[in-house]
Parts: C-alpha cells; structure tokens; sequence
C-alpha cells in the first residue's frame, strides 16, 4: 500500500452487543459481543480480507459499516468522515459510496422484477433519469460483468447461481461505489464458477479503482485476491497482516487452526504440527475468549487480557508473548 494515502476506510475499537433475555420473567443475561472492539483499515484500490468460522461476528461488521446496525461504540470513518453517528438523512448521500455483494444472490433480487428494472434503481439513484440513457447504462453494466444486453429484461429464476451474482454485482455497480462489501460472495456458487467471479472481481478492481472488504471462511480464495487479512474470531481480530505474511509465518494458534483445517496443502506450512487442545479447568474462566481451545494456553493466559501486538511490520497478533 502507498502508506502516503489515507485508507478509504477505517475502523477503530467498533463494538456491538446484542441482549439476551432468558427466563418466564425474560431476564436480561450477560450480551452477545458480536463484535468487539474491532480495528482495521482498508486502503484504496486494495482488497482487505475478513476471514473466520461461522459466527464470529463478519458480516455484522459489514451491517454497521453499511449502516444497516447502529454501532454501541467505536468509530467509522469513510474517506476521512466519521460515519458512526450520522443519522440516516446525512447518511444517505454516503450511502451510494458503499455498496454491498450479498451470499445469495437469488434471495438478493426481487424475482418480479426483471434485471433491467432492480438496476435501474440504481442507475436513478446515480443521476440518469432520462429512459434512453438508463438503458444504455444497464447494458454497459451488464456489459462489464459479462451478461449479453438481451439478459435485461429477463427475470432471476431465468438464470443461474453465476450469472445471478454476476447481476448482483452490476447492480451494486450502477450507484459508482467506491467500496464494496462482499459477504461471502462466492460460498453459494459452484466450485467451477467461483474462479470466474473471483477474476471478475479483480478485473473490476483495476477497471474502477474499487476497494474491498472481502469476507469469507475460504482461506485458499483469500489468499488469492486479498492484499491484507484480519482473522476473526467471537467478535475480535486475532491477527492482522498482509496476505502473503499471515499464510508464511502465522503467529496466532487460531490462525494455525484455520490454515490446518484448509483443504489446500499449501497453506498449511507450520500448521501441520498443531499440539492437542489445552486442557487446563483454568481455561475457561481465561480472558481470552480462545483459551478454551488454545494449544498454547498458558499460567499467564489465565489472568491477563490479550492486547494486539506487533511481531513484525504491519503484522498484529491478539496473543501474549511465548516464553522463551
């Protein structure tokens, strides 16, 4: 990255708790922490991962950057404006800035609506308004994403997984975004069509000038088309750093435990000589949310909090110092 630019987006200490309520009297218990105190930044023109299980609070990370939840605390700035606090009108101008690419790309359309009509939302929200000139504007975007012209007046049951996402995609195009929210673009996909919206993805990228925030659990894609990657896990980052350092030289032991259960032999690497899971009682009751699975669980680990640290340029880990 041009460490003279400031990121297009950044992220610090984000926070959101959902209430639980269990009981006949439906008692408040101890929250969900979604997510937890979160930091990260993504630069422009560059792809910033977000991997993690199921459940680890991603995609609630790209509601409140979207806006679509109400943050409890931290900051959101976007092209150096803090976000976090605007209501929904003095949002809203923003809002076509940041577009997002959903999981399930049939479920994302209205299916009575024809292509041409759910993109033109978009092309209006833009400015174009003359019909002629709409028109002209969905068969470029459908053009980019490499549907024929005829696609636009056809319906979403009519086509597939693929060409389905690719719509999704021009749809999220036609307001000129200049960062996109991919929530697991590609899981509901065929293997053999994955590859296709990946490069399309890239080719977007350097076409456009786009950013991404790329989530997903599939780390051979990450490592693929992300410049950087923040590993997530019950709400926190685990480990920070760009794409090439955190595959080569992976520090946190959550980290290892995502890279061995990846189906690709060659991010593996030191992963393969994982040790059994702690079995201390004292575990539990650790401040490290991950202690009850940690390999590395030490004395220490039971009293103290971990703080990210810096073990090499640019590379963060939420872990305490290894003895020795």
């Amino acid at each position: 990255m041009n460490e003279t630019q400031a990121p297009i987006l950044a992220v610090e200490n984000l926070k959101k708790y959902f209430p639980v309520r269990q009981g006949f009297f439906k008692r408040e218990q101890a929250p969900v922490r979604a997510v937890d105190g979160v930091d990260l930044s993504i630069w422009p023109r560059h792809t910033l991962g977000l991997v993690g299980e199921s459940g680890c609070g991603k995609t609630t990370v790209a509601r409140l950057i979207l806006r679509l939840l109400d943050p409890d605390s931290g900051i959101i700035r976007f092209n150096g404006q803090e976000i976090s606090l605007l209501d929904e009108q003095r949002f809203k101008p923003l809002r076509k800035q940041i577009q997002m690419i959903f999981q399930d790309p049939y479920s994302s359309l209205n299916p009575r609506m024809t292509v041409a009509q759910s993109i033109a939302e978009g092309v209006r929200i833009a400015g174009i308004r003359e019909n002629t000139a709409q028109r002209r504007r969905i068969e470029q975007l459908l053009s980019m994403v490499g549907m024929p012209k005829a696609s636009a007046d056809r319906y979403p049951h009519e086509f597939s997984g693929g060409q389905r996402q690719r719509v999704g995609i021009a749809r999220a195009l036609s307001v000129a975004p200049r960062l996109i929210l991919c929530d697991e673009p590609i899981s509901a996909l065929d293997v053999s069509i994955q590859a296709q919206i990946i490069n399309l993805l890239k080719d977007l990228q350097q076409e456009l000038g786009l950013s991404y925030l790329f989530i997903s659990h599939d780390l051979n894609v990450v490592s693929y088309i992300c410049d950087h990657v923040c590993v997530m896990y019950r709400g926190q980052i685990m480990e920070s750093a760009p794409a090439a350092e955190i595959f080569e030289n992976p520090q946190h032991p959550y980290t290892l435990k995502l890279l061995a259960a990846a189906p690709n032999a060659e991010l593996v690497g030191k992963a393969e000589s994982i040790p059994p899971l702690a079995t201390n009682p004292a575990a539990a009751q650790s401040p490290c949310s991950f202690a009850p699975q940690c390999p590395e669980f030490a004395p220490a680990c039971a009293h103290e909090p971990p703080a990210l640290r810096v073990v090499a340029p640019g590379h963060f880990v939420r872990c305490l110092p290894k003895a020795g």
